[in-house]
């Protein structure tokens, strides 16, 4: 099953319209960090700790975009290159439904698997968890929408 013309205009697209998306939430951050950047000289306690907070929250939403603009850079340059679609790892094919569901996807479902448990897990096995970014962007959303922003 290699990837058609059509198939990797789709996907350009797609990947396109991500990025736009990215880029405007990103400028978001930026702007909610200069206002809180401003709320944060308060004379209160209440008020530094919030500010303070809300910054600290803008600054990992804008570092997990900027990780998903490189990712996605990363996969238009791979249509650019002819080798969007094959797995870095291990040189299969990316099937069709992972790369709809995550267009910027370089490694193959098994290989992404590995890839995340090397990542997670070194050597020495001492069991390091590292935070996923999208579980904390999704929980600082989560945090947003119950708060009526």
């Amino acid at each position: 099953m290699s990837l058609q013309s059509n198939d990797l205009e789709f996907y350009k697209n797609e990947l396109l319209s991500m990025k736009e998306n990215v880029y405007k939430r990103h400028r978001k951050h930026d702007l909610n960090l200069d206002i809180e950047e401003l709320k944060s000289h308060s004379n209160h306690m209440g008020d530094s700790a919030t500010a303070e907070y809300e910054q600290k929250k803008e600054m990992t939403l804008r570092d997990t975009d900027e990780e998903l603009l490189n990712e996605i850079d990363e996969a238009l340059k791979r249509i650019e290159k002819g080798t969007y679609g094959i797995c870095v790892d291990t040189g299969e094919e990316i099937t069709k439904e992972r790369l709809e569901a995550i267009p910027y996807a370089k490694r193959t479902i098994e290989a992404q698997r590995k890839f995340d448990q090397q990542r997670n897990y070194p050597k020495d096995q001492t069991k390091v968890k590292r935070e996923d970014p999208s579980d904390t962007v999704e929980q600082i959303e989560e945090e947003q929408n119950s708060y009526g922003r």
